[in-house]
């Protein structure tokens, strides 16, 4: 992860005192890199201190298949955040997260940072579209998601979400739970049918499911019931 940034920035006042403290900033250049995925900005980017008022009244950030918005204050006197995003982004930024994962596809993201400074609460939605998401030690990938995932601090929901697995179309519920930003409890469900699957192998079958995985990411139980509607065993048997 690496960031580059100059620009400009105007002091007046009284440096011990930020009632009497004015300070304007001009982010000309802002080159970011996370992992592999590159980002800039596409206009100068101006922050505001007035009477310990943090004021962001222009971010506009950029990337492949990527705009983002970013506007909002900080209030130093009273220790409170209000800050919202809103724009589009590339789902190809979570292979950085999740290793041994490819992911493509498009997401609109909508979200606000609001609280007080020390435990600041994230709340918002996130719209993807066509998105795509494999892992290597999977024989197929998540197609076509697309739907509406709502998070907090607390938790991502995945009722309103949908993709194809195999062919076959496919359903989520419940929830991903977080303890300071990391995921802490997984509660959620997958309804599939007419799915073509290679699994185990040698096999290719046609099924329905109804899954749900529940636990702890260390400690995780993969349940529910496989309704297999027509199979084929791909390989010569050995007389």
């Amino acid at each position: 992860t690496s960031l580059v940034a100059s620009g400009r920035i105007r002091v007046v006042g009284e440096m011990a005192n930020l009632d009497r403290l004015r300070v304007d900033a001009s982010v000309d250049r802002f080159d970011a890199s996370l992992f592999e995925y590159a980002i800039r900005n596409a206009s100068p980017i101006r922050v505001a201190l007035d009477r310990n008022i943090v004021r962001v009244t222009e971010m506009r950030l950029v990337g492949q298949d990527t705009q983002l918005d970013v506007s909002g204050i900080l209030d130093l006197h009273n220790e409170r955040i209000a800050i919202r995003t809103t724009g589009d982004a590339n789902l190809g930024i979570l292979q950085g997260f999740v290793s041994n994962m490819r992911s493509s596809g498009r997401a609109a993201p909508s979200a606000a940072l609001e609280g007080p400074l020390g435990e600041p609460l994230v709340s918002g939605t996130m719209t993807v579209d066509n998105g795509r998401l494999r892992h290597f030690s999977l024989p197929h990938a998540l197609e076509s998601i697309s739907g509406v995932m709502r998070f907090d601090s607390r938790s991502i929901r995945l009722d309103e979400l949908s993709a194809r697995l195999g062919g076959g179309a496919v359903t989520f519920g419940g929830n991903i739970g977080f303890e300071g930003y990391r995921v802490s409890r997984l509660d959620v469900t997958m309804n599939g049918t007419g799915m073509l699957v290679r699994f185990p192998e040698g096999m290719r079958s046609t099924v329905d499911a109804e899954l749900a995985l529940q636990g702890t990411v260390d400690s995780a139980t993969l349940s529910g019931e496989v309704t297999v509607r027509e199979g084929q065993y791909t390989r010569a048997f050995d007389t």
